[in-house]
């Protein structure tokens, strides 16, 4: 992305990213996958930033190991920390749908995507031992009359947050100006979009050179359209608290159907 005054001056970098199932093709890519650069940039970022945070919505929590395992390099030790925001079981894809039949007139495929839910959740709740533990948060999208269907990850480096105050929680970008990367495409950031689907998405890393202060409040307006789209989704969010502790811990079964 650059601006049209001055070729020269990026904005921010795009990186366009692909990711199949080997079968797709009958062979693999011959070049990085989407889940590859994503957790390439997940590191690098991680490793590199100060205080970094990490912020992944998906609809369809399912989180790999791998992924889990980025995710967590964000934590209490660095100074930041990992959020996920996820679809709670209001505005969840698979709810039951709320109509005036007797339950009796329900098929048997509607009773079956009715368990989808809870099924996630059980993931939902093995995702939360981890982020907790790095001073993170589980966050459940519920609002009556809406279906959350919202996918990307947003990193930020130094986004102070002043925790005596009674305002927002730090989940909550704070100061759009601290963005150094945002990720937006069809990715669910799961074993599904892993392993079983054709997804693509594009990475955005914004250019903070220090030689770019004239255009610095052009930047920042980029930034609080992207810093937006998370925090508003907050707004309809609750930390999930309960039953973090007991979730169990061997959920290969679930994730390997969902």
């Amino acid at each position: 992305l650059k601006d049209s005054s001055e070729e020269t001056n990026a904005v921010a970098y795009a990186i366009p990213t692909f990711q199949m199932p080997t079968s797709f093709m009958g062979r693999s890519l011959r070049f990085r996958s989407d889940v590859e650069a994503t957790r390439h940039l997940l590191h690098f970022a991680a490793k590199s930033a100060q205080s970094a945070s990490v912020r992944l919505s998906s609809a369809y929590l399912n989180i790999t190991p791998n992924l889990l395992s980025a995710l967590s390099l964000y934590g209490k030790e660095s100074g930041g920390a990992p959020y996920i925001l996820t679809a709670g079981a209001t505005s969840h894809g698979f709810a039951p749908k709320v109509n005036s039949q007797s339950s009796k007139n329900v098929g048997i495929v509607d009773k079956i995507k009715s368990t989808i839910p809870q099924a996630f959740l059980t993931l939902v709740k093995e995702a939360a031992q981890s982020m907790v533990s790095n001073g993170g948060k589980i966050l459940l999208y519920d609002r009556t009359g809406w279906t959350f269907h919202a996918k990307g990850i947003w990193i930020t480096e130094n986004d102070d947050h002043d925790e005596s105050s009674d305002g927002p929680g730090p989940e909550i970008i704070n100061n759009p100006s601290s963005l150094v990367s945002t990720i937006i495409g069809s990715g669910n950031y799961g074993a599904r979009s892993e392993d079983l689907d054709v997804e693509s998405n594009c990475i955005l890393i914004f250019n903070d050179s220090d030689d770019d202060n004239a255009n610095e409040e052009r930047d920042c307006t980029i930034k609080e359209h992207v810093a937006a789209e998370w925090n508003n989704m907050c707004t309809f969010s609750n930390e999930m608290t309960q039953d973090v502790e007991s979730a169990d811990a061997d959920n290969k079964a679930i994730r390997f159907v969902l």
